[in-house]
């Protein structure tokens, strides 16, 4: 299926968008602003998005409803999306993103056995500025 140019900014402006949310702690904000562009996706990007929104809130979980079982839970899911991409992918350094999730989990994990809380959420920096999501084939207006 071939993208639209307006559906591929769109899609770039809400990662982005999301990314800003995330690392400013944001996480519910941080969903909200990638799941829109995730309904209309397919393919790598749309594993993408999921990923994002799964990683979001597993932390909104942590930060605000103080759910060690939702939060592991959401991570280990985030993780099955995430997996298969690239280490770069839409500008993202998710590879290190990855790393942070696992720690996160590993930690999730003590912290429902009864230990401390997180220490907080994964990285999640860019390589590029202004990158675009992975696309098809553009249909031109």
């Amino acid at each position: 299926m071939a993208l639209s140019i307006e559906r591929l900014e769109q899609t770039s402006q809400a990662l982005e968008r999301g990314r800003e949310l995330y690392v400013a702690g944001r996480f519910f904000e941080a969903h909200e602003a990638w799941e829109d562009a995730w309904r209309v996706e397919t393919g790598e990007t749309r594993r993408l998005l999921h990923g994002l929104i799964l990683a979001a809130a597993a932390y909104h979980k942590m930060a605000v409803q103080r759910q060690a079982a939702g939060m592991t839970r959401l991570l280990t899911r985030s993780l099955e999306q995430l997996q298969t991409l690239p280490d770069a992918v839409a500008g993202l350094r998710l590879a290190r993103f990855r790393s942070g999730l696992v720690e996160s989990r590993e930690e999730a994990t003590v912290w429902l056995a009864g230990g401390p809380i997180p220490s907080g959420p994964a990285p999640l920096g860019t390589y590029l500025k202004d990158a675009r999501p992975p696309q098809g084939p553009v249909e031109r207006p």
